[in-house]
This record gives structure tokens, C-alpha cells and sequence, in this order.
């Protein structure tokens, strides 16, 4: 649990942390610098936040205060937050100091706490004598800007300490693929094969011949004999990305591999030992799956031996504004843009939309805007208009009219409600789906059966 001291004579903002992030930061206040001197002497933070707007000191003992807490908590981050007239431009040299000036709301204040508590790492987890790992701002190509996703990256290191399967579940965009990846770069196979499958993408028939391989004359178009991807990545990690569409047979196939480490080639007679890891994603529910006896049971708990799970961009609210300044700051550098800021309506606007699509979406969202902006600020003007029409309805309440006569059928409800999503999303399946709390095959599935595409 990150530890964070407070100096403040209100207590406002000791409340907004007690309140907002109880469950993963223990707090201590004080109520000026002299008492955060002497608690110094005997613990150590994690951060330190000042409130120095209510201080009536002039700016220049502002500042010497503030370099001498820098000086004093070497190692340790620490947030300022000051009057416009305090702040003074050389306190913003130091790598662990930020300094903010007010007003700031509490939405920006919990986004900047959550920031400032992801240190850098080695390639080697370090751990503090608290047993906490110290996390990065960027982990893997994992951006680690929020809480949710420092037990993320937590779970990544715990997981290429050991090797067991591991299950990562989370929705489209999440970044599952990075994941996988950073336990295997992390683990004791990093130097063996890894390859990433994509089963959704892979025509049902030919997935066993892909994963297994297949001998010559197994079937019409086997000419010779091929090694699958268990043989090719033998000593590795395989990612199995979409599982949940794998079909019944290479379920069981896959199953056999993870029980008695062996496998057959398609048309073949003999077992070949399988040494891989798998690590396995999927964005349904297979819980669900497995009660609706679309998924094996005995391979769920066998896939499921370490699980993470990763949280929706939509909950994690705090760190949109982090990650649209990262994503600026990259694309101005890879296009030669001098846009460096991004308007207080467009972070206001980027965090009332839901992002079906997660990070990624997020991420092309930017990535278009900086191609298209011609100053040094980014303005809601750039952002894709079905994002400002969403964000718009939501605020002025625009829903369509639904109701419903007492005497239809059921299924007359379903398609009168999905219809009337999909007009209200301009078509946009990703955030009808969301809306209505099912995944987007089954929208697809409820859209055939229904007769609206």
C-alpha cells in the first residue's frame, strides 16, 4: 500500500483521499512544514503533498520552504499546490517535484496522485521493505498511470515469478496483448520463443492444424507435414488471444496439452512433448460461458490457474487525462507538431465519453486529432464528432423516446430497444453493446435474429 503524507491546515485534502482511494493509499496529515520535518525523520513516503495556496507567506519563503522539504525527503515525489503568485519557475527542476498552481479540481487533484505514485523500475522487480513493488510510468509499453492498473502490473510480476497458465480477462483494447507479452519478457523464458494467436481471427477448421500442426495427407491441402505453434514455440509462451472461440474439439486437444504436457499433430499417431507456457485473454465472460456450456468447464480451472483482470478505461476515469497527455506528447514528437497542451473542454470532454474501445481507442483518437491540429493546443474541435454527438446527448439528456404497449411480445421489446440504441449511437455498435450490457457478438447475433441488418 503507497504511503502518502499530507501538509494542510484544512484537512480538505486528507478527506478527498480518505474518500477517493482508501483501499490503496494509507495517509497521514500534518498541518505544516515544521511537523512534516520531524515525521520525515522517522518514515518514509511514498508522496508528499503540500497545500500551500492557504499559506500567507510570500513567494520567495514559499519557495525556499519547498526546496528544503525536496531536500529533506530525498527519493520521495513531491506535489505542491500553490497560489498563482507563489509559484516560481526554477522549483520545477527537480525530476521529483511537480508543482501545480490553484484552482484544481478533485477529479485533476486524485489524477495527479495516482500519476505521481508510479516510479520507474529496473529490469528487475525492486520492492520496498514494506513489500510493495515499485511501479513505472511506463511498464512494457503498459502505460501504469492509474491505481486499478498498479495491482495490474503487480499481477504481471507475480506472474513471471512463477510458471503456471495464467487467464487475463478484460475488454477489447485493454491492452491483454502487452500483458502476455511483459510476463514472458519478464520470466524465466524470455529467451525462448513467443508467439501471440489471435484464435477469433483463425477460420474454425483450421485453428487444430495451426496450434498442433498436421501431418502429410491429413486432410485435402496437407502436401506435407507442418510444425504447429506449440512445436515452434517449444521452450516458450504461447498467448491465446479470443479463446473463448475456440471450438469444442481443439478445447479438449488443448486441455490434453495442459494436463499431460503432449499433443498430436492433426492426422498424426504419435505424442509429442509439449513444453510451453500458455497464457490465455479472452473479453467475455467465461464464467458465463461455462454455464451456458460454451466452454469446457475442466479447461476454464485449468486456464484460470493465475487470473488478471483488467478494468475498463470508463472506471478508470482519473487516468484519461494522463494518458491523453502521454499520447500529445508522443505523436507531436513522431509528426513534428508543436501542439504541447490540451484545452480544459477537451480533458472534460474525453472523460464523459464511455470508450467502448478502451486505451487503444483513445489512443487513435489522439493519434488523428494531432494530425489534423495546426496550433500548439489541442481543442474538443479535433476530436471525432461522434465522440462531441455522444458526450452531447448524454449531457442534455437526449435519449430516444422508448416506450412500450402493454400486450407486445417480448421480442418486439428487445427490438424496439436495440433499435432504438443503435439510433441514439448513430449506428456505433461498440457503444450500443456497452449500453445494453451484452458484447458485441451478441448484438450482432440479436441484430440478425431481429432483422436489423
Amino acid at each position: 500500500m503507497a504511503r502518502v503524507l499530507i501538509v494542510e491546515r484544512e484537512g480538505r485534502t486528507n478527506a478527498l483521499l480518505q474518500c477517493q482511494l482508501a483501499a490503496d493509499v494509507k495517509v497521514k496529515s500534518v498541518s505544516c512544514i515544521d511537523a512534516a520535518m520531524q515525521k520525515l525523520v522517522n518514515h518514509k513516503f511514498d508522496l508528499i503533498i503540500w497545500n500551500a495556496s492557504a499559506e500567507p507567506a510570500a513567494a520567495p519563503e514559499i519557495g525556499e520552504k519547498i526546496m528544503r522539504l525536496a531536500e529533506k525527503a530525498v527519493g520521495t515525489r513531491t506535489l505542491v499546490l500553490t497560489a498563482q503568485q507563489q509559484t516560481d519557475a526554477h522549483l520545477l527542476r527537480s525530476r521529483n517535484l511537480c508543482v501545480k498552481e490553484q484552482p484544481i479540481n478533485d477529479e485533476e487533484l486524485i489524477s495527479l496522485v495516482e500519476n505521481h505514485l508510479s516510479f520507474e523500475i529496473g529490469p528487475e522487480a525492486t520492492q520496498s521493505s514494506g513489500g510493495e513493488v515499485s511501479l513505472p510510468m511506463e511498464f512494457e509499453g503498459l502505460i501504469a498511470v492509474s491505481l486499478p492498473m498498479r495491482a495490474v502490473i503487480r499481477r504481471i510480476v507475480g506472474a513471471a515469478a512463477v510458471d503456471i497458465p495464467v487467464l487475463i480477462t478484460g475488454e477489447t483494447g485493454t491492452g491483454k496483448d502487452l500483458i502476455a507479452a511483459a510476463i514472458h519478457k519478464r520470466s524465466g523464458r524470455a529467451g525462448r520463443p513467443y508467439i501471440a494467436v489471435n484464435m477469433g481471427a483463425m477460420a474454425p477448421e483450421l485453428i487444430a492444424s495451426e496450434i498442433f500442426g498436421h501431418e502429410r495427407g491429413a486432410f485435402t491441402d496437407a502436401q506435407d507435414s507442418r510444425p504447429g505453434i506449440f512445436e515452434q514455440a517449444d521452450g516458450g509462451t504461447v498467448f491465446l488471444d479470443e479463446i473463448a472461440t475456440m471450438d469444442e474439439k481443439t478445447q479438449v486437444s488443448l486441455l490434453r496439452v495442459l494436463e499431460a504436457k503432449t499433443f498430436r499433430r492433426v492426422g498424426g499417431v504419435r505424442n509429442i512433448a509439449s513444453d510451453v507456457r500458455i497464457i490465455a485473454a479472452s473479453n467475455e465472460n467465461l464464467e458465463k460461458s461455462v454455464a451456458q456450456k460454451r466452454f469446457r468447464e475442466d479447461l476454464f480451472y485449468r486456464l484460470n490457474v493465475f487470473h488478471i483482470a483488467v478494468a475498463p478505461l470508463r472506471e478508470r476515469l482519473a487516468a484519461i487525462s494522463v494518458l491523453t497527455d502521454h499520447f500529445l506528447s508522443r505523436f507531436a514528437a513522431v509528426y513534428h507538431k508543436e501542439v504541447d497542451r490540451v484545452s480544459p473542454e477537451t480533458y472534460r470532454l474525453l472523460r464523459k465519453y464511455p470508450w467502448p474501445g478502451n486505451v487503444r481507442e483513445l489512443k487513435n483518437v489522439i493519434q488523428t486529432a494531432i494530425l489534423m491540429v495546426d496550433g500548439n493546443e489541442l481543442t474538443p474541435d479535433f476530436i471525432p464528432q461522434r465522440i462531441r454527438d455522444a458526450v452531447s446527448e448524454a449531457n442534455n439528456g437526449n435519449e430516444a423516446a422508448c416506450s412500450f404497449r402493454i400486450g407486445v411480445t417480448l421480442d418486439s421489446v428487445k427490438k424496439e430497444l436495440i433499435h432504438k440504441t443503435l439510433l441514439r449511437f448513430h449506428g456505433n455498435k461498440k457503444l450500443a453493446a456497452h449500453v445494453l450490457g451484452i458484447s458485441r457478438r451478441a448484438l450482432y447475433n440479436k441484430l440478425k435474429r431481429h432483422r436489423l441488418v
